[in-house]
């Protein structure tokens, strides 16, 4: 009970602009869109702006246009990995001695990488998808190449 009263009395200290920056979402803390656009405002002329690949109404026709989705999933899931990277040293320049402490660019740059992740998701689950349904229908239709590849990248440990 005690532990409850001082959470409620640490979370009651912090500035509602802090409070607000989070939106819940199934349990998990996430950024409100304006904090997100902000922060991919933020990083643009650092780290330049990601363009996602659309694959949520893919429907290939043949192996050749699934290999090239594949490749184009790759290349952009490489191109969050280095936006990623540059986003962490945005953020790290504002950990260095004389930087402002009071700045909202570390957490708004925070929510612009943790968009890019979530694009990445995205990407990685609609090729999925469209991939499965092309290796299903391979197998039923003689007219495509039968496919029978992975549908997912392989989970690495370097990528929680």
């Amino acid at each position: 009970m005690r532990r409850l009263a001082v959470a409620a009395l640490a979370l009651a200290a912090l500035p509602a602009a802090a409070q607000q920056q989070y939106a819940s979402h199934d349990a998990y803390r996430v950024c409100q869109p304006a904090m997100t656009s902000q922060g991919l405002q933020v990083v643009e002329d650092a780290c330049g702006t990601l363009h996602s690949p659309d694959f949520s109404r893919a429907h290939f026709a043949s192996l050749s246009e699934l290999e090239k989705a594949r490749a184009t999933r790759e290349a952009f899931t490489d191109e969050v990995d280095t936006y990623g990277a540059c986003v962490s040293a945005f953020i790290n320049s504002y950990r260095r001695p004389g930087a402002p402490a009071d700045s909202p660019a570390p957490d708004q740059a925070a929510c612009a990488h943790a968009w890019a992740e979530d694009q990445a998701t995205q990407a990685v689950r609609d090729f999925g998808k469209a991939c499965i349904d092309f290796s299903n229908r391979s197998f039923m239709d003689k007219s495509l190449s039968p496919w029978s590849g992975e549908c997912y990248p392989a989970a690495s440990s370097g990528r929680g």
